[in-house]
Formats: structure tokens, sequence, C-alpha cells
């Protein structure tokens, strides 16, 4: 298989002057160390995606974080055990590392930041294990310190505040949530309503509705200990906090906290968490402003945990039947600039854009 392995590819790239991307000719990438070598069948989409193109990529970079492929060839000290024809998905640092992109015919990964798709598993669903999966489960396994490795479900089933259910983060939160045994209450608009039911949420509330707070209480009987905010944003922070009642510890978000976040109940701590810490490298999000750089850091428990829940993704959408998101799949790399321009026009919803690149 080796020797069919091109020497150049097309690939989707950051056009800086542009600040948006463009389909070039680049060299195939090596694998190195613990790399693997992948032909891409198919890429999907992160809201993150067309931020990069537009603000914070420089030339050359190549976009796309997640993925699904298989190994055509293998690089040197593999950490774990995967050979070529096999077929595996993950995500990586799109967009920030040269040469680092899913957008590509082909792209390489660490091999203990891939997992092996299970046999049966749609390739396309398969390569929404990316960044919105990896960030629910850093939410509830590493911040909110549920057990992963054994997996330990809570006792009494409990309720879960998450907002809103309808994201893609927010389809793989309420099912980890219902694996560890808790009853989800979420909010979402009146059209996503029997999709969240459809992925696990025993009660949806229209975030809209001006009592939507008291509604939740009701519910949940004076509120809930732990909750997820996956918009973070306008006026989620009021809701969320407010469905927490009495009873909240703390409330996971994943944006940075503006001030006025903070002041709505002072007295429940705020987690900011970043995804892209658990992939084990420095970050640069700010790179066109040298002067004035934007550092993801290096925290090395986050880089054991992506390694941990690279290693339990199989397991868990074979055994636990954890579920893709919906798919809106449109065909090949040329379609990635109207799909990134959509996300940013707000016109993606209840589905996750993936291409099918081969």
């Amino acid at each position: 298989m080796t020797s069919t392995i091109p020497t150049t590819m097309k690939a989707v790239i950051e056009d800086q002057a542009a600040s948006w991307v463009t389909i070039k000719d680049v060299p195939v990438p090596e694998p190195g160390e613990n790399e693997v070598l992948i032909k891409v069948e198919y890429a999907a989409q992160n809201p993150s995606d067309w931020k990069l193109a537009a603000y914070m990529s420089v030339d050359g970079m190549t976009q796309g974080c997640d993925y699904s492929g298989t190994i055509v060839k293998l690089g040197s000290n593999l950490k774990v055990d995967l050979q070529v024809g096999d077929k595996i998905a993950g995500t990586i640092t799109g967009g920030t590392v040269k040469g680092r992109g899913s957008y590509a015919e082909y792209m390489v990964a660490e091999t203990d930041l891939t997992f092996k798709v299970p046999e049966g598993t749609d390739m396309a669903g398969a390569s929404t294990f990316g960044v919105a999966w990896g960030t629910a489960a850093q939410i509830f396994f590493q911040s909110q310190t549920h057990s992963l490795t054994p997996l330990k479900p809570v006792e009494g089933s409990p309720w879960y505040t998450l907002y809103s259910g309808a994201t893609s983060v927010g389809l793989f939160a309420i099912q980890i949530a219902k694996l560890l045994g808790y009853k989800v209450l979420t909010f979402a608009s009146p059209h996503s309503f029997e999709l969240v039911k459809s992925y696990g949420a025993d009660e949806v509330i229209n975030y809209k509705d001006a009592d939507a707070v008291e509604q939740a209480l009701k519910i949940t009987n004076g509120g809930t200990e732990l909750g997820f905010d996956t918009i973070s944003e306008g006026g989620s922070f009021k809701i969320a906090l407010g469905a927490l009642g009495p009873k909240g510890k703390v409330l996971n978000v994943i944006n940075p906290i503006p001030e006025e976040a903070k002041a709505i109940r002072p007295e429940i701590p705020l987690f900011h968490t970043i995804f892209y810490t658990t992939l084990g490298k420095e970050l640069n999000f700010s790179p066109r402003t040298p002067d004035q750089p934007t550092i993801i850091p290096l925290i090395p428990e986050n880089a054991a945990f992506g390694k941990e829940y690279h290693a339990r993704t199989s397991e868990l959408i074979a055994k636990h039947r954890i579920r893709a998101n919906p798919v809106d799949l449109r065909q090949g790399l040329e379609a990635i600039s109207q799909g990134l321009k959509d996300q940013m026009e707000g016109k993606v919803s209840g589905k996750k854009i993936v291409y099918k690149i081969a």
C-alpha cells in the first residue's frame, strides 16, 4: 500500500490575505515518531474551524480537526498497536500547526490520540467523535471527576442541568450523563425537542420561555449540583446558573467567562474548560499578532486524559452505544469553503457538517 501513496495532495489551506481558505496542492506529510499516515475518508466541521480561517490561522496552515480514515503508512515507535489498513478516527490541531489538518486527502496523527472505528460503525459518523466528543468527555470525566476507568455510575439517579442539549457537544453530553446514571434536563429550541429526546434527554425546556428557570427548578425539585453550558455566551449563563438552584456546586463552560457572568451567582464556581489542552501541545491561537500571543499551554494531566479517553472511545461506542451526531453530508474539499460560511452565518443547526473526502 505504501507504493501507492502520492507525493502531493490537495488540501484546504489558509490564505491569510483573504482571511479564508483555498485549495492547494501540497506535499503529503510523512509520519514521524508515534505517528501514522491516514488516507482521509471523512472530515467533520467544528465552529472553531471558521474562526481559525477568518481570524487566527496564518498562511499555509492546513485546516480541519476531526476525521476518519484508513492508515496507509506507519511511522516509528508507535505507542498504540496500529497497522496499515486499520480504520481510525480522532482529532488533531488543525489550523494551528503547519502540515497538520484533516481537510486534506492525507494527514498524520499520533497513535494515542486516535481510536479504532468499531466494526459496523459508519465512517461518516465516526468522524464526529472529535472536538465535540472530547469536550463532553473532558467535562464529565476530568473536570467534574466522574470515573472513566473504570466507568462508575452515580448513585440515586440525580438530575443534571445541560444548556443546550442540541449542540454537537450537547448531544454527546446527554449520552454521557445518561451513561453515568443521571436524569438529564436540557434547554433547546422547540424544533430540537425531538432530537434531544431521541438522544436520551428526560426533560427539555424552551430556552426562550420567560419562566424557563422556574420550569427547571420545578422539574428537578429545586435544582442540580452540576451543570454544563455548551453555548457559554449571551443569555445562556443566566439560565444555566439559575437552573442549578440552591443545590448548585459548579457550572462548566466552553468559552472564556465574562465578568458579568461571574456576577450572576458568585457563589457558584464557573470553570472554563479548553479541549485543546488534551492534545498534548502548546498552541498559539493568535499567531497573526506575535507581540500579543494567545497561548494554550501544555498541561500534562490534560494531555494524559486525552490519551485515556481516546483509548476508551471504541469501547464506549461498541458496548454502550454512544451515537454519533446527526450528519449533514457534503461532497469533497471543494464544499468546505461554503460549509464554513454556512456555520459562520448561523445556518447550521441540529446536524454536524461532514465532508466526504475519499
